[in-house]
């Protein structure tokens, strides 16, 4: 029987592709599998799941805009949970849409924080501790996670790279800033586009033909 390593599925009809992913099925796999269509009311469970909690979120930031009207007489703190609710929604639909790989998700989970981030500093009163601290340490971070990555999927490190020049593109806008006397802070700017800097063109000395091959293939040279 055909089996996708992918879904974790059996797939009693004859078939050279999965219907739910479209990878290319293989045979005799070990391994525990469940039947197709079966897998489909797991899938139909987790988004209705999921459904009910953003129903929730919205419910709950509903009422906190109430609460805060009410007690401030203006819309304030309620706009911060807004926010982070609307990040919390956007995580979940995000993460549990099959049709997105895990670079993908790693790429817009990235952006959303940042994002959010500056929404945030801008709504609190613009004290400039998203790009001082907040923004420098997410692109730390996503350096870290993409290395990781990049080790646990060697044969493919390369589908990486736009990630990395995501973060190596945003830690020389901060690098700017600084540089530009708009921020003041130099240590956290530096490390991260230091390590931006030297992971990118690292991907470049290891291997050039590939990471030359993949920005094409994504910038469409």
């Amino acid at each position: 029987m055909n089996k996708c390593k992918r879904c974790k599925i059996e797939i009693v009809d004859n078939t050279d592709v999965c219907p739910l992913c479209g990878n290319v099925v293989t045979k005799d796999e070990e391994g525990q599998f469940d039947t197709y269509p079966n897998v489909r009311n797991k899938i139909r469970l987790v988004k209705r799941l999921v459904a009910v909690l953003v129903y929730f979120l919205i419910v709950t930031e509903a009422v906190l805009c109430i609460i805060d009207y009410y007690t401030d007489y203006r819309i304030g703190w309620s706009i911060v949970t807004g926010i982070c609710i609307l990040y919390t929604v956007f995580t979940l639909e995000y993460s549990f849409n099959r049709k997105n790989g895990h670079i993908g998700k790693i790429f817009g989970q990235s952006a959303a924080a940042l994002c959010m981030m500056l929404l945030l500093d801008g709504i609190t009163g613009a004290a400039g501790w998203s790009v001082i601290y907040g923004v420098p340490c997410a692109i730390i971070i996503l350096d870290i996670i993409l290395v990781i990555c990049m080790l646990v999927n060697f044969s493919d490190w390369q589908s990486y790279l736009l990630v990395q020049l995501f973060a190596f593109l945003v830690s020389g806008v901060l690098l700017v800033l600084y540089l530009a006397g708009i921020t003041k802070s130099p240590v956290l700017p530096w490390i991260s586009f230091g390590m931006s800097a030297l992971i990118f063109s690292f991907c470049f000395f290891i291997g050039y033909r590939e990471a030359k091959n993949e920005l094409r293939k994504r910038f469409y040279i």
